[in-house]
């Protein structure tokens, strides 16, 4: 039987500790250094951003896992996203992980370094040193929330979740903790996101563990912009003394989709944490011809400056979204697409239709609600999701390094 834990976190499963210090990276003298840490090393899975330039930490946490498959340690620091920083940052990166590694006696290749905040500035390594002395001595095995406190930049909450999982052979835990709120979009969704999990995962389980990923954190889009430090990290230290290979069949199951659905939900709390977003929208692209073409209308849709203002101010433009879908690439022909907000139909095989005006603006002006693009094409479903773009979103944006 699964359960999922509203108050669980990183150190959910067994054999996880974590902290979060304040090191003065951030001006606001909010907690800006985290420490997560297995006790015993972890088969490690990592997906990281497509963007053509990529942050320090990010070329670090590569090159560890092409040589190393188990880690015990991630250090994070937010304020500074150590991008564009040349070989200086790269080495800097280098010197946080030798550090935790000195502090917790890991042998080498077994810490990972995520770094968020402004890019184009080189890390203030004498706070860096002493926020990681400070995280190495607060560890302890309750502290998701200090670690989901101490990754934030703009975000207004953190995001945390856990889940366990009842079987023959006892449970199995899960836990999670994202950071973002702007420059999101697919490929990776800036976002960080940390998962753990004391089963014991297989070495091949990386073609999952994408696939999670792509069902969650690569579902979703604030700004169409794709970060230089995405990073979304998953350790299975197998604490539990089960191995995923000891569930039955059916239990499998259940592990995969808890784990999609964790991924999914902590992915949806950045989209409602959205700068200044006040919509949360699911954008669902149905019977496409396949998947991807599926996926592809729908990101495309989503990242639309002109539907997401609509979305903003509760005007049920329908007219904005067709044309986004037309625009996409993705196969369509526009005489035979049936479009719903929520349950109330405003396109029916291409033609307009006589929709309950009283209905539809009832449907825009919720929080949370879902556009369906019904392509009558073939048998393929996808979905994003996304948020409105405000005022607040420039604000926030226009500001953002003064």
């Amino acid at each position: 039987m699964l359960k999922f834990l509203p108050q669980g976190g990183v150190c959910t499963p067994q054999g996880f500790k974590a902290s979060g210090v304040a090191a003065g990276i951030k001006e606001s003298g909010l907690s800006d250094v985290a420490l997560l840490y297995s006790t015993v090393p972890a088969q490690c899975f990592g997906t990281f951003t497509t963007n053509k330039v990529q942050a320090a930490p990010v070329l670090f946490d590569k090159k560890v896992l092409e040589s190393n498959s188990r880690v015990a340690g991630i250090i994070v620091n937010s304020g500074n996203a150590n991008a564009c920083t040349g070989h200086t940052g790269y080495q800097n990166t280098v010197d946080m992980a030798v550090q935790v590694q000195e502090l917790l006696g890991l042998a080498s290749n077994q810490v990972l370094v995520c770094s968020t905040g402004v890019i184009g500035q080189l890390l203030p390594m004498g706070k860096v040193r002493k926020g990681i002395d400070l995280a190495v001595t607060a560890l302890k095995d309750d502290a998701s929330t200090e670690f989901s406190q101490a990754i934030m930049t703009t975000d207004t909450v953190h995001k945390t979740l856990g889940a366990e999982l009842q079987t023959e052979s006892g449970v199995v835990k899960i836990g999670g903790a994202c950071k973002g709120s702007g420059m999101i979009h697919p490929n990776m969704a800036t976002m960080l996101a940390f998962i753990t999990t004391d089963i014991e995962l297989p070495v091949n389980f990386a073609g999952e563990f994408k696939a999670w990923v792509n069902q969650s954190f690569n579902a979703i889009t604030v700004d169409g912009d794709t970060s230089t430090n995405d990073s979304c990290i998953l350790l299975a230290n197998g604490a539990s003394g089960i191995k995923y290979e000891d569930l039955s069949l059916s239990e499998q199951g259940q592990y995969r989709r808890a784990m999609e659905d964790l991924m999914r939900e902590l992915a949806l709390k950045i989209v409602r944490d959205g700068e200044g977003a006040t919509k949360l929208v699911e954008v669902k692209v149905e019977k496409a011809p396949n998947n991807a073409e599926a996926l592809q209308m729908a990101r495309f849709i989503s990242t639309s400056n002109l539907v997401k203002t609509a979305m903003f101010g509760q005007d049920p433009n329908w007219g904005r979204i067709l044309s986004s879908a037309g625009s996409s690439g993705a196969s369509l022909n526009p005489d035979l697409v049936d479009l719903y907000f929520d349950d109330v139909l405003v396109l029916e095989q291409g033609q307009p239709t006589q929709a309950d005006l009283n209905a539809l603006s009832a449907v825009v002006k919720k929080e949370e609600y879902q556009i369906r693009l019904v392509l009558n094409l073939g048998n393929a479903t996808a979905s994003a999701f996304t948020c409105d773009l405000s005022y607040d979103y420039v604000k926030i944006n226009a500001e953002y390094t003064t």
